[in-house]
């Protein structure tokens, strides 16, 4: 559980960064793009949990 808190802090503390500095975002550009990034973490967390 903790290493799901870690990754959510830092993925927004990377967000941050990135729109402070004006570099373009590491994430995907598109809805669907952004939705299988979730999809993918969400799997890899739950069959660590297994």
């Amino acid at each position: 559980m903790s290493a799901l808190v870690i990754g959510c802090v830092l993925g927004l503390v990377l967000g941050a960064i990135c729109r402070a500095c004006d570099i373009p975002s590491p994430a995907p550009p598109t809805p669907i793009g952004a939705l299988l990034v979730v999809a993918m973490t969400s799997g890899y967390v739950v069959a660590g949990m297994v």
